[in-house]
């Protein structure tokens, strides 16, 4: 483990504090594994919820979202996405839907035996995130010493491991790699041309429109 990885498992306090009664309740993650297939399966066909996953697959977000419980409960630092903040970040949701989320959620845990207790500690842990999840309007994403727009490409390198969002290939510590600055998806250099190109052929299209105008 890492010096930063080793600092972060112990500073953890609260309800993020590696909880190894509720990681027992979900049966080491077999039972997460469950209940998370079960709950995205709803979100997907729910109308409330549904437009936020139009650019995911259910299944990359039950294992971004195994890996964030994983370790959150655990305190192995197993996740490399990115935090509630910056993952959400253009997500405009307020403390209602927040809610409704969480309600739904819980009536998933609570068909596969999960206890009321085991259901409010989840709870509280996702309660931990809400000020940053919910807002009124998006917010640009923000990494130490920066912060980004809300629409476009940009090429980061990556100081941990992470996944391309369309191959699912590994991107490697220190590999460079393209995200979009809303959405915060993820792309390798070998997947990222499509994306980009897309962009550059609007972009052409709307030039020509205008010098088409102009004469």
């Amino acid at each position: 483990m890492s010096e930063a990885a080793d600092k972060q498992k112990r500073i953890r306090r609260g309800a993020l504090a590696p909880n190894p009664e509720l990681w027992a309740a979900l049966e080491q993650g077999e039972k997460l594994t469950a209940i998370l297939t079960e709950f995205y399966t709803l979100a997907f066909v729910d109308p409330r919820l549904s437009p936020f996953f139009r650019d995911v697959t259910k299944q990359r977000l039950i294992e971004k979202q195994y890996n964030f419980m994983y370790e959150i409960l655990t305190g192995e630092p197993v996740y490399f996405g990115e935090r509630p903040r910056n993952a959400h970040h253009w997500m405009v949701i307020s403390d209602e839907l927040f809610d409704y989320r969480e309600d739904l959620l819980a009536e998933v845990e609570r068909r596969h035996g999960m206890s009321e207790r085991s259901i409010a500690q989840w709870r509280a842990l996702n309660e931990a995130f809400r000020k940053q999840i919910v807002k009124a309007k998006p917010k640009p994403k923000k990494i130490p010493g920066m912060v980004f727009p809300l629409e476009g490409y940009e090429k980061l390198v990556l100081s941990a491991g992470s996944v391309c969002d369309d191959c699912l290939c590994e991107i490697a510590e220190g590999q460079t790699a393209t995200y979009h600055v809303r959405t915060g998806k993820t792309y390798c250099d070998g997947c990222a041309v499509k994306y980009t190109k897309t962009i550059e052929t609007a972009v052409a299209g709307e030039e020509e429109a205008d010098d088409d105008a102009a004469d």
